[in-house]
C-alpha cells in the first residue's frame, strides 16, 4: 500500500491551497456572471486575458431508453456505442457473462477531518473583490484558475497512482490524522458488442445504455435525425448556465468535438 505521495500533497498545504483556489473561483465566477448578466450580454470575450464568458441554454431530457436503443440498433450503432451494467441484470443473466471481459472504474475519495475547514480569509476576499472592475475580476479569475488547474492536475494524478497501488488491498478505507481515504468502485459494465450473442433483442434493448453526450456526435454526423430523438424523449428541465473558461480551453473542446465527428465518418 502506498499513499505517501498523496499524503505529502495534503501535509505540505497543497490540498488546502487547492480548496482555497476552488472557493475563490466559485466566488469570482458568481460575481462575473452577475455583472455580465446586468450588461445583458450573452457572450463576452476578454481577448487580452484569453478568457470567454457565455450564457448557454441547456435542455435536460428524459429518454425512453428502450426506444433509443432500438433506434441505435436500426442504424447499426447499438453494439458500438453502448454498454451494459451488471446491476441491471438478473442472476441468470450474470451467470451467462462469467467468461466475458468486463470493465470497472475505481477511484479514491478523500474526506478531510475538521483540520481542513474553510479558512477565515475567504469572506474578506469576497468583500475586497466586490470593489474592483469586471476586467480585474476576470484577470483574478484567470490567475486563480491557472493555480487551480496546476494543483488539481497533481491531485488527480496522485489519486490515480494511489488507486493502482491500493487495488490489491483487502481494506477499502484508510484513515490517518487529517482525514479518510475511501477506495470506491463503479458497477461492472460490459461492452454490448461482447454480449450480443448471449441475450435476445428484448434484453439488449432493456439493459443497454449510451453515454448521452455521444448522441450529439451521432446526430451531427447524420446517423440520427433530431426529429427521431424528439419522438423518444421529453424535456424535463431547461437550465441557463454560465460558462467561464479560457479561449484556449474553448478551442480545445471544439477541436475535440470535431475530431470525434471525423472518427464517426469512418463508421459510415
Amino acid at each position: 500500500m502506498s499513499l505517501d505521495n498523496i499524503k505529502s500533497f495534503i501535509l505540505d498545504g497543497s490540498y488546502m491551497d487547492l480548496k482555497q483556489e476552488e472557493e475563490r473561483l466559485r466566488i469570482l465566477k458568481s460575481l462575473i456572471r452577475e455583472e455580465q448578466e446586468s450588461l445583458d450580454l450573452k457572450r463576452i470575450v476578454w481577448t487580452e486575458l484569453g478568457v470567454v464568458g457565455e450564457f448557454k441554454i441547456y435542455k435536460v431530457y428524459d429518454y425512453n431508453h428502450e426506444e433509443l436503443n432500438e433506434l441505435l440498433y436500426n442504424v447499426g450503432l447499438l453494439p458500438l456505442v453502448t454498454f451494459i451494467k451488471n446491476n441491471v441484470l438478473s442472476e441468470m443473466e450474470l451467470g451467462a457473462l462469467a467468461n466475458i471481459p468486463s470493465q470497472r472504474k475505481r477511484y479514491l475519495r478523500f474526506t478531510p477531518s475538521n483540520l481542513f475547514k474553510k479558512t477565515e480569509n475567504i469572506p474578506l476576499f469576497k468583500f475586497k473583490v466586490d470593489e474592483i472592475s469586471l476586467f480585474d475580476k476576470v484577470a483574478m479569475w484567470k490567475e486563480s484558475n491557472n493555480r487551480f488547474v496546476q494543483l488539481n492536475n497533481i491531485w488527480q494524478s496522485e489519486k490515480l497512482r494511489a488507486v493502482v497501488s491500493l487495488e490489491l488491498e483487502t481494506s477499502k478505507r484508510f484513515t490517518f490524522e487529517f482525514g479518510t481515504f475511501s477506495l470506491l468502485e463503479s458497477p461492472l459494465n460490459y461492452r454490448t458488442d461482447n454480449v450480443l450473442e448471449l441475450f435476445n433483442e428484448k434484453t439488449i434493448f432493456k439493459c443497454a445504455r449510451i453515454n448521452l453526450d455521444s448522441l450529439d456526435e451521432i446526430r451531427a454526423k447524420g446517423f440520427i435525425k433530431k426529429q427521431e430523438l424528439n419522438g423518444i424523449r421529453r424535456v424535463v428541465d431547461v437550465q441557463k448556465r454560465y460558462i467561464l473558461m479560457t479561449i484556449q480551453k474553448e478551442k480545445a473542446m471544439r477541436d475535440y468535438f470535431y475530431s470525434r465527428i471525423r472518427e464517426w465518418q469512418g463508421l459510415s
